[in-house]
């Protein structure tokens, strides 16, 4: 009688072993088996602010020639320094009036290998913060013919707080779908991670399409193929067009139930 319980008893217990299941796979499967992973889910928010450019980058391309390299030289010295007092006259300050270093390059006539004559070319860079002065720039291109009006490059000397304020524009829409999300789906969704991505500050279309025009009208009347321009804006409005600065946060929330 104690022999067949004893049998039993082994039975039983072989049958129990060879009943648990058996664990196969990597390292990492096995953790993943023991420990479940976290449920993790990811809420974006998007977020876009405009405003005003409030200073503009204004370039000016002196040119001066002369058969002689220290005549050229000096010409355009001069009409420089005449250009700036010009324009510190007009309201612009001293230091905002940047001369980049001279470059000269010999023009070659139709025979022989000496230069014919030789090139100087400088360039200054305006910095102003209003149309008026934009407007004295472009007499001094056009009351000489060695200055040409190059580039103007609008600039917003608020990038940095306007930059704050589209990424907590749009940290607050993704805590606006996180609550909703909460009290739809009775769930608790803790903060884990946040990525922000594309942050942006652009001109909008409007101004690339400004610099253009002014660019290109100054040059047109200069060369004679328009008598008068008429600009976008009238009055004494600005000139300065928008900047659009944009944010993309993504925010990584644990979910608990």
């Amino acid at each position: 009688m104690k022999r067949t319980l004893l049998i039993i008893m082994l039975g039983l217990i072989s049958n129990s072993v060879y009943s648990a299941p058996e664990l196969k796979g990597s390292p990492q499967d096995l953790r993943g088996f023991l420990h479940p992973a976290e449920k993790i889910v990811t809420i974006s928010g998007q977020a876009e602010e405009r405003a005003y450019s409030d200073k503009a980058i204004v370039s000016l391309v002196i040119s001066t020639e002369d058969k002689r390299l220290a005549q050229a030289i000096s010409d355009n010295s001069l009409l420089r320094d005449k250009i700036t007092k010009s324009l510190v006259t007009a309201g612009i300050q001293q230091d905002e009036i940047k001369s980049s270093k001279f470059s000269s390059s010999p023009q070659y006539g139709w025979f022989g290998s000496k230069p014919s004559s030789y090139k100087v070319v400088n360039r200054m860079a305006i910095t102003i913060s209003q149309e008026t002065q934009l407007k004295e720039i472009a007499l001094v291109a056009d009351n000489h013919i060695e200055v040409e009006l190059s580039d103007t490059e609008f600039k917003h000397t608020y990038s940095d707080e306007y930059n704050d304020k589209v990424k907590i524009k749009a940290l607050k829409k993704v805590m606006k779908q996180k609550k909703y999300y909460e009290q739809t789906l009775g769930l608790k969704l803790t903060p884990i991670g946040i990525r922000d991505s594309n942050i942006l500050q652009q001109a909008t279309r409007g101004a690339m399409i400004l610099d253009e025009f002014v660019v290109s009208a100054a040059n047109q009347e200069k060369s004679g193929y328009a008598t008068s321009v008429k600009g976008k804006r009238q009055g004494n409005s600005s000139s300065f067009d928008e900047v659009k600065y944009e944010a993309n946060l993504s925010v990584d929330f644990k979910v608990e139930q």
